[in-house]
């Protein structure tokens, strides 16, 4: 049966071949939607994102590859859908995208004198949307930290912005002190929900200062609070207890101890 897409000419002619028979065979696939998929797609982005931190940092390529394809899949799907509805088609999507690339990279493609890349690049997108208004329009529907950065990349462009990372970090203290206040004086929970948001914005926008991803950065983070649980549980384990058995002051010295010995571990990786 696998002679169906095997004997295909192409890889591009296999992946086609492949959504076709799952699209018409197979009851999950036929299901699907262009609403059901993006669950589905989000996952598959942040998996491709682990995997990248697993290729940069130690050389294990082979999640990657993995994972590149789950996107692709992903994307032939979005596609194949679109090319039922008689929209659009992949051949569409390839051709659109190098179009795109082609018409924002003048200084190789059109002999344009070389400039400031990213500002060319950022004016000509820009361009390509003539009916948006405002410098907050059209911005993406990322994660909260990420569209924080990206608000703030826009609003430089205009001169709105802190010149020195020094004064970034005295409006973060300030910020933090009038959570601080709102705690203190238990106000309502909107008063503190909007002071925490504040925080959180201007720790994105020292983020972007330092030239650092906010996402990635509490991503990393995450990962890594994770394995020194996981660790915490472990050790625990060996003592024959649970960490639901020690109190706080346990936990920490426990915690404390595998902290030092993951680091050492990945001291010694290196």
């Amino acid at each position: 049966m696998t002679e169906r897409i095997n004997n295909k000419a192409d890889d591009f002619d296999k992946l086609y071949s492949l959504m076709d028979i799952l699209r018409s065979e197979c009851p999950w696939d036929r299901e699907q939607t262009l609403l059901s998929l993006r669950q589905h797609t989000l996952e598959e982005v942040h998996e491709v994102i682990e995997a990248v931190d697993l290729a940069a940092h130690k050389r294990d390529w082979l999640p990657l590859k993995a994972e590149l394809g789950d996107l692709l899949f992903q994307i032939a799907f979005y596609a194949h859908i679109a090319e039922e509805a008689n929209a659009f088609n992949f051949t569409d999507v390839i051709q659109t995208l190098v179009a795109k690339m082609i018409y924002r990279h003048p200084h190789l493609f059109k002999d344009a004198k070389p400039r400031d890349v990213e500002q060319q690049w950022e004016q000509l997108k820009e361009a390509e949307h003539p009916d948006r208004h405002s410098l907050m329009d059209g911005i993406p529907p990322l994660p909260a930290l990420k569209y924080a950065q990206k608000q703030q990349q826009r609003a430089t462009r205009v001169g709105f912005d802190w010149q020195q990372t020094a004064d970034v970090m005295v409006k973060m203290r300030e910020e933090m002190d009038e959570l601080e206040h709102e705690i203190d004086t238990q106000a309502d929970m909107s008063r503190i929900e909007d002071e925490f948001g504040d925080v959180l914005f201007t720790l994105a926008n020292l983020a972007r200062k330092l030239n650092l991803d906010a996402e990635l950065c509490l991503m990393s983070t995450n990962r890594k609070f994770a394995k020194r649980f996981r660790g915490m549980e472990q050790a625990a384990a060996a003592s024959s207890m649970t960490l639901d058995q020690m109190d706080l002051d346990e936990q920490e010295v426990l915690y404390q101890k595998v902290k030092s010995a993951q680091a050492m571990k990945n001291q010694g990786d290196q």
